[in-house]
């Protein structure tokens, strides 16, 4: 039987060691089998909670041109942790002449291994949830700590490194060269400066923005709108006040938001450049 090895890891708890631990291990259940490995598909950092992981994609497309019978995975949560998503691949798989074969889990081909089968999938999905359960509420916790959880670090603020015993953890720290570049356009903006006017002065300065680019409309105004500058951690929709270092005060914070307010309300013909073309022409008959 042809078949393909489709080895995953999903996070930076695993690496490509142990993509060559599943390789090993799936050449080796193929050799017992006396199984012909003819290709491999390999997703790196991608999780199996989602079925859009590119080569997972290309071996389902390739599964109908008939160059394989037969799929090897390390273990069957490698292929999916959701049995939505198991059910309908194997079944779209099964359609092409193709099975999915577990090197570490010994189901067999009798009328049992159809129980069988589904009760390892269900405990794969069963873990899957659990754990990203335990995620979001370290990731809770950490945010209410004051801890940085990922993502990009907004201008003005550097991380330092918190070591414990046998770990570590990231905070945010006020970055003294460009903090002061951040008070500076919170109180541009309060003083009625425009956004576009922020942007011309900002990038005349050679200013760059958190991600090293130069200031753009629509980063700005998410700058704008950042509750970090005033000290408050966020995690999904939860925030946590006074748990990281401030770098401009409520007041200037809220002005700016008032005034970004007072814009999304205003009236439509206030932000228009030209005068409409009926202006002066058409009036509305009073009722």
């Amino acid at each position: 039987m042809n078949v393909v090895i489709y080895p995953r890891f999903s996070s930076q708890r695993q690496n490509e060691t142990s993509i060559e631990a599943q390789l090993q291990e799936c050449y080796r259940f193929c050799e017992e089998n006396k199984f012909k490995v003819v290709g491999e598909y390999i997703d790196r950092a991608t999780s199996a909670k989602t079925t859009d992981r590119p080569e997972f994609q290309r071996m389902i497309k390739d599964s109908k041109k008939g160059l394989f019978e037969g799929i090897v995975v390390y273990q069957l949560d490698r292929f999916a942790r959701n049995r939505y998503d198991s059910v309908i691949y194997k079944e779209l798989l099964r359609k092409n002449g193709v099975r999915v074969f577990s090197a570490k889990e010994h189901i067999g081909e009798g009328a049992e291994s159809i129980i069988l089968e589904g009760v390892l999938e269900a405990v794969a999905e069963y873990y899957s949830v659990e754990l990203g359960q335990k995620v979001d509420r370290n990731m809770r916790l950490n945010a209410s700590k004051g801890y940085f959880n990922g993502g990009f670090v907004p201008l003005g603020y550097k991380l330092s490194t918190i070591k414990f015993d046998t770990y570590s953890k990231k905070k945010f720290e006020i970055d003294n060269e460009t903090a002061p570049i951040v008070k500076e356009i919170f109180e541009m903006r309060a003083g009625g400066s425009s956004i576009v006017e922020i942007i011309d002065y900002l990038n005349s300065k050679g200013y760059k923005n958190s991600r090293g680019k130069s200031f753009e409309k629509s980063s700005l105004q998410t700058m704008l709108s950042n509750k970090r500058y005033i000290g408050v951690n966020i995690y999904r929709d939860e925030e946590f006040p006074g748990t990281i270092p401030a770098i401009i005060g409520a007041d200037l914070f809220d002005k700016v938001q008032r005034i970004k307010e007072n814009i999304k309300h205003a009236p439509a013909c206030s932000k228009a450049k030209e005068e409409y073309i009926l202006t002066t022409k058409l009036f509305c008959r009073s009722l």
